[in-house]
């Protein structure tokens, strides 16, 4: 009898400690901070047919850690306040509050916000044709 009280006192121990598990996970999820992007213009790029330029205005907050990805156009990325931190296959570069990073189509890259206190703020300029994806996830 002995042995059975033990083996569902073990059980109920197991249930509570993955009910536990997932409701932190869950917690974890709902309250990680996410981007916040604000479309600033999007249209036709004149005197250039086939072309269409989006200008956006991202915040990314600490510990943001982007997707790989690649654009297959041009995109100029302009760092309004904190630091961006860029992955490619070339390295790592930290581009600061004030300065340009041109951003080469075609080559993969991840962005991060290394600050474990403040948001990075960019402004993006970006090329490309017109009814194309701007942006491709890369594995």
């Amino acid at each position: 009898m002995e042995i059975t009280k033990l083996g569902l006192a073990l059980a109920l121990a197991g249930v509570l400690s993955l009910g536990a598990a997932f409701s932190l996970d869950v917690q974890a999820a709902e309250y990680k901070p996410k981007v916040v992007a604000k479309s600033l213009h999007k249209g036709a790029l004149t005197g250039v047919d086939g072309k269409t330029v989006i200008v956006k205005h991202f915040t990314l907050p600490a510990g943001f850690v982007g997707g790989k990805h690649f654009h297959p156009a041009d995109v100029f990325v302009y760092v309004l306040e904190g630091e961006l931190t860029v992955e490619t296959e070339k390295g790592v570069l930290t581009v600061r509050a004030g300065e340009l990073y041109p951003e080469v189509p075609g080559m993969v890259m991840r962005g991060k916000n290394l600050s474990t206190s403040g948001p990075a703020k960019i402004l993006v300029f970006q090329v490309g044709d017109t009814g194309k994806p701007m942006m491709i996830k890369a594995k």
